[in-house]
């Protein structure tokens, strides 16, 4: 039986690929199939509303995975989370896919638990994690490192780290309350921790946009290139001992600008699909913007922040935003203990 109702099509031309994917993920996903460029186009104009992820071989006759994504591309057709499938991500399959807001690459050959993590936490699905002494040792060190890094970086474009400060304490703040309201957040103290760091680095990959090849892709997919990047930074980092942070920080770089109601960027994601921890830091990094402005930081101005955030509709959730405001005092405090 399975556990959950997301749909996932694979096209490609390799039955053999074909059938190891779909070994590997019937047992949590509905798998539709699809054996070239075509049939897969097909599938995706008729059912596009109803499939949650698609991954795509690259290299397939006639029609390939790019030429699929030039035509949805052209027709202005939204399409779920794409993985594209190829035995080596060189530099201009990387440049291509950031033209078609490609989620992620799977390689060849397969890696089953890689595969799985992956997608189903560009599902919105995260197992619960129970981290050993040693990862979360092995975890601060990287995201220290990684402080110094994104730390000097700032310091050179004359910006201080205030922001990313603010947006890492108020997650933490959030993630605390979120854990006693919600039974199955399975979120202990080094959890917390964790992620809220993660929420420190949403913008790291601004330090790549000006000096990766990258920047060579179509103009109109400039602005999102920072959120790929930013992910593509943090998967550095292939220690299985880091890989709990390295999964939820590399998606919030990734998802902090997409919106609860499908508009944003760079997968125009829609509501839950998005990982709860990414939508909390897209709210933490909005409020931030609009609450540290005020001429103070007080409960008029938090009131005045959220009623502002509320104008737009459809950029979060109102449990979020209950959330938030539950969390005022908490907040306030912290802006006067930061000064």
């Amino acid at each position: 039986m399975k556990k959950n109702s997301k749909r996932i099509l694979i096209v490609d031309d390799s039955e053999i690929d074909r059938t190891v994917l779909k070994n590997i993920l019937q047992e949590e996903f509905e798998i539709i199939e699809a054996d070239s460029g075509y049939s897969g186009l097909d599938i995706i104009l008729k059912e596009k509303d109803s499939l949650d992820a698609l991954l795509l071989d690259v290299s397939m006759p006639v029609l390939d995975g790019f030429g699929v994504l030039g035509i949805l591309k052209e027709k202005t057709i939204s399409v779920p989370p794409v993985f594209l499938i190829t035995a080596e991500a060189t530099r201009d399959n990387v440049q291509r896919a950031i033209q078609y807001n490609v989620s992620e690459f799977i390689r060849k050959p397969f890696d089953r638990e890689d595969i799985l993590k992956r997608i189903k936490l560009r599902l919105g699905i995260i197992s619960e994690c129970e981290l050993r002494p040693e990862d979360v040792k092995m975890t601060q060190r990287y995201i220290s490192d990684l402080k110094q890094i994104y730390n000097t970086y700032l310091y050179d474009k004359g910006e201080d780290t205030g922001h990313c400060l603010r947006i890492q304490n108020i997650m933490r703040i959030l993630l605390e309350k979120y854990a006693l309201m919600t039974e199955d957040a399975a979120l202990d103290k080094n959890n917390i921790e964790i992620i809220s760091s993660a929420g420190y680095f949403c913008n790291i990959g601004r330090m790549a946009v000006s000096e990766n090849p990258l920047k060579a892709a179509k103009r109109e997919s400039a602005p999102q290139s920072h959120t790929m990047l930013g992910a593509a930074i943090i998967q550095l980092n292939y220690s299985q001992q880091c890989s709990y942070f390295v999964q939820i920080c590399s998606d919030i770089c990734m998802h902090h600008h997409e919106r609860y109601d499908g508009t944003g960027f760079p997968h125009r994601i829609i509501g839950e699909n998005n990982l709860i921890y990414t939508q909390m830091c897209r709210l933490t990094e909005r409020f931030d913007t609009i609450f540290s402005e005020s001429p103070e930081q007080n409960e008029k101005q938090f009131d005045l922040s959220v009623k502002e955030i509320k104008k737009d509709e459809g950029f979060v959730s109102e449990e979020l935003l209950t959330l938030l405001i539950s969390c005022k005092w908490d907040i306030i405090y912290s802006y006067h203990q930061a000064r």
